[in-house]
């Protein structure tokens, strides 16, 4: 089975990092987030005041054999939910690592109401992008390989 560990514990402490050069002042960590809904949903980076709620997706937009990532797509459009439901007085994220997948959740998401969520692209830089990529296409060939 692919690796993907290295996404929570290299890349999206990475993006963190960028996140706290885009916001001055604040620092982001992974934590949970009481929603309005009721219960709480474990956020990719949260602001030590609460204030900035982020999701970050490492998503591609196309699958290795050029299809639509739908599954990408999903798991970004329920990332997109939680974020609806968690508190109204923060400033709501998405960071995406691919700008092509960004732009595909725009697009997917118009229907559901995305205009209090800021959706922006990381760009890693190349040492990272290589490592995504590497764990992206590992994981991508075993699950072809699971149809």
């Amino acid at each position: 089975m692919a690796d993907t560990t290295k996404i929570k514990t290299v890349i999206e402490p990475y993006v963190r990092g960028w996140l706290a050069t885009q916001f001055p002042g604040h620092m982001f960590e992974e934590r949970p987030i009481q929603l309005t809904s009721g219960g709480s949903y474990v956020f990719d980076a949260v602001s030590e005041d609460d204030l900035i709620i982020a999701a970050i997706l490492s998503n591609r937009a196309v699958t290795r054999t050029g299809r639509e990532n739908t599954g990408g797509v999903r798991k970004a459009l329920t990332e997109l939910s939680y974020l609806k439901v968690s508190p109204a007085n923060a400033e709501k994220v998405m960071v995406f690592t691919d700008g092509s997948f960004c732009q595909l959740v725009k697009r997917r998401a118009t229907r559901l109401g995305r205009e209090t969520i800021k959706m922006v692209v990381c760009v890693l830089p190349p040492p990272l992008e290589a490592l995504l990529r590497e764990i992206l296409d590992k994981a991508s060939y075993e699950q072809r390989a699971a149809d």
